[in-house]
């Protein structure tokens, strides 16, 4: 994974800022180039836990120098919470990343489910969301591309993640399970809101759900 100097990164902000990224504002920017978005309380846990403040002023000063961007993220049934991408394409690129692509069919709530997926997991080295698959990975997953994948480092098998935000019914989970399961990606792992009301993943050999 490219590791872009300070310098470079400022100059594609084009805010020329004086900033020195400490070790981890690079962990975090590097876990961003790999799931394209991270919310606050990931921050906190996972990059920022050391300091007693939080993630706030270190992502403060991340975004203050134009290297990353935020936004809140409402849900009827949750607190608001705040979410943080790349500034630009420039810079995502910088680290061999992309910009999250949302709308109707990929909302933020749905990316950053995927996102806790790859925390939760332990950060796996081999984690890809949809956008980063190879033109081989894609021939695999077949017409039902999932949300991301990545390799079990001791058995080398792809296992495959998805993320339903709640919007899927039953039959549409059945299919999508069988139909890489035909591809031999037996081994699924399913992202679903906790306490609420969805259709439910079955409970199959190979197949895990996190419910966040």
């Amino acid at each position: 994974m490219p590791t872009p100097k300070t310098s470079r990164l400022v100059r594609l902000a084009g805010t020329n800022a004086n900033i020195r990224l400490s070790e981890a504002d690079r962990a975090f920017l590097k876990d961003l180039s790999k799931v394209q978005m991270i919310s606050a309380d990931l921050a906190d846990k996972n990059h920022y836990a050391h300091l007693k403040g939080s993630s706030v002023r270190s992502l403060e000063r991340l975004e203050n120098a134009g290297l990353i961007t935020s936004k809140r993220l409402y849900d009827p049934k949750a607190a608001p919470v705040k979410i943080y991408q790349f500034a630009n394409k420039s810079i995502a690129g910088a680290y061999g990343g992309k910009l999250p692509v949302t709308g109707a069919k990929r909302n933020d709530k749905h990316e950053l489910m995927t996102s806790r997926v790859y925390f939760e997991l332990g950060r796996p080295d081999t984690f890809k969301v949809a956008t980063q698959f190879t033109p081989a990975e894609i021939a695999l997953c077949g017409s039902k591309r999932p949300d991301a994948i990545y390799t079990d480092p001791e058995s080398g098998e792809m296992i495959v993640v998805e993320a339903d935000s709640g919007n899927y019914r039953q039959h549409q989970i059945a299919e999508k399970i069988v139909r890489w399961q035909a591809a031999g990606l037996t081994r699924q792992v399913w992202a679903q809101p906790k306490n609420a009301r969805v259709a439910q993943v079955p409970q199959l050999p190979g197949i895990s759900v996190l419910r966040f």
